[in-house]
C-alpha cells in the first residue's frame, strides 16, 4: 500500500471518531449560549473541562446526557455513510472496474477501456492495467498469426516433400520396370531423381535448423577457415551445377578475397545454399557470388537480376513464416524458413545480413561477418 493511501484511510478512519466528537462539543457550546433552547438544559455552565449544572435534577442531567449521547451517534452514522461512500467511489469503483476488465480478458475479449482513470493511486493501477491489456492483445494477436503460420507451414512442408517423393518414386519405378532404356533417357530421369533429392535434403536441412532454433539447442561449431579456400570450393560445386542449366548461370566474382575467419563452414555454406536457391526462383539470367573486404569486416554478396522484391515487403522478409510470393507470383512457394534461418544463422556469428531490392530490377543479398 502507497504512503499516499494509507494517510487517505487513516484520515477516514480519524473522521468517523473525531467529527462526532466535535459536533457534540459544538452541541454544547451552543446549548451553554442559548443558540439551542431545551429547557431542561438551561443554565448549563461549560467550562475547559468542567460541566456545571447548578440547581439542575439528576433526570435533567440524564436529559443532557442523552440527548449528547444521540447527537454523538446520529454524528457518528453520519459519518460512516459519508466515509463509506468517499471509500466506495475510490475503493470499490476501480475494483469492480479491474474485475469487470479481467474476466473480460479472461474470456479472450480485449476491445474495450477501463473506464476509471482519476489522477490517484487506483487510476495509476487501471491505467497500468489497461498497459498490460493492450500487450496482452498483441501478445494474443502476434500467437495467433503465428500459430496459422505454422499450420500454412505444414500443409506447405507436407505439398514440398509429397511433390518431389511422388516425382522421384515414379521415375524410380519406369527405371525398375524397363520402361525406359534408351541411355540418355534413364540419364534424364536419374538428373531429375538427383535434382529432387536434392531438393529433399535442403528441406529437411531448412526444419532440422528451425527446429534446433525454436528448442534453443542451436549451436555454431567455429573453427579458424580460409575464406576463400572455403568460397573457392564451394562456387566451385556450384558451377559444376549449373552448368546443365540452360537458363541461369552462376557467375564468380574475381578475386575470391582472403581472410581467416572464425566460422563454421557447415552453416555459412547453409546460409549461401539458402540465398542461392531462393535467387534461383526469382532470377532471370544470372546468380552471382562475389566478395569484398572493408576496415573491419569480410563481405559475401549474392546478386541475381530476378525480379525484385517490393518495397513493402523488404522489412519482414526475415521474419519466419512471412512470404512475399503471392506479390511476386513466382512459380514455386517457398515455406518462408529460408531467409529467417539465414538470418539466424549469421547472427549466430556475430554478423549481419542486409538486402537491396528493386522491382524487375533484382535483388542484392549483403553477409558481413566481423574480421578477426
Amino acid at each position: 500500500m502507497s504512503a499516499g493511501l494509507r494517510s487517505k484511510i487513516i484520515l477516514a478512519l480519524a473522521s468517523i471518531i473525531l467529527v462526532p466528537i466535535i459536533i457534540v462539543v459544538l452541541a454544547l457550546l451552543l446549548i451553554q449560549f442559548n443558540v439551542i433552547q431545551i429547557s431542561a438544559l438551561q443554565d448549563i455552565n461549560l467550562s475547559s473541562i468542567t460541566l456545571q449544572a447548578p440547581g439542575k435534577s439528576t433526570e435533567e442531567l440524564a436529559t443532557l446526557t442523552i440527548t449528547l449521547v444521540c447527537i454523538y451517534f446520529i454524528s457518528l452514522v453520519g459519518m460512516v455513510v459519508a466515509v463509506s461512500k468517499v471509500l466506495s467511489d475510490f475503493l470499490l469503483l476501480p475494483l469492480k472496474e479491474l474485475n469487470y476488465a479481467a474476466e473480460r480478458i479472461g474470456s479472450g475479449e480485449f476491445d474495450f477501456k477501463i473506464r476509471y482513470n482519476k489522477d490517484n493511486e487506483f487510476g495509476k493501477l487501471c491505467r497500468e492495467f489497461e498497459d498490460m491489456k493492450d500487450k496482452l492483445y498483441m501478445t494474443s494477436s502476434k500467437q495467433s498469426i503465428y500459430e496459422n503460420s505454422r499450420k500454412e507451414l505444414i500443409a506447405s512442408i507436407t505439398h514440398d516433400l509429397k511433390t518431389p517423393l511422388t516425382s522421384i518414386i515414379g521415375y524410380v519405378e519406369g527405371l525398375q520396370d524397363g520402361v525406359v532404356t534408351n541411355p540418355e533417357t534413364v540419364q534424364n530421369y536419374l538428373n531429375v531423381i538427383h535434382d529432387k533429392s536434392q531438393r529433399l535434403d535442403h528441406l529437411i536441412d531448412d526444419l532440422f535448423t528451425f527446429t534446433q532454433l525454436e528448442l534453443e539447442k542451436f549451436t555454431v561449431n567455429v573453427t579458424e577457415t580460409s575464406m576463400k579456400s572455403m568460397l573457392t570450393e564451394y562456387s566451385t560445386t556450384k558451377i559444376r551445377e549449373y552448368q546443365s542449366n540452360e537458363k541461369v548461370s552462376f557467375i564468380v566474382g574475381d578475386p575470391i578475397h582472403e581472410a581467416n575467419l572464425d566460422v563454421d563452414e557447415f552453416r555459412i555454406g547453409q546460409v549461401l545454399e539458402n540465398l542461392i536457391s531462393n535467387a534461383e526462383k526469382y532470377t532471370k539470367t544470372y546468380i552471382k557470388l562475389y566478395t569484398t573486404v572493408d576496415e573491419y569486416h569480410y563481405n559475401i554478396f549474392v546478386e541475381d537480376d530476378g525480379i525484385g522484391i517490393a518495397k513493402e515487403d523488404l522489412p519482414f522478409i526475415f521474419d519466419y513464416f512471412y512470404q512475399c510470393d503471392k506479390a511476386r507470383e513466382t512459380k514455386r512457394k517457398g515455406t518462408g524458413l529460408g531467409l529467417a534461418i539465414c538470418k539466424q544463422l549469421v547472427e549466430a556469428h556475430k554478423g549481419r545480413i542486409y538486402v537491396r531490392s528493386e522491382l524487375d530490377k533484382g535483388t542484392i543479398f549483403k553477409i558481413s561477418l566481423k574480421l578477426k
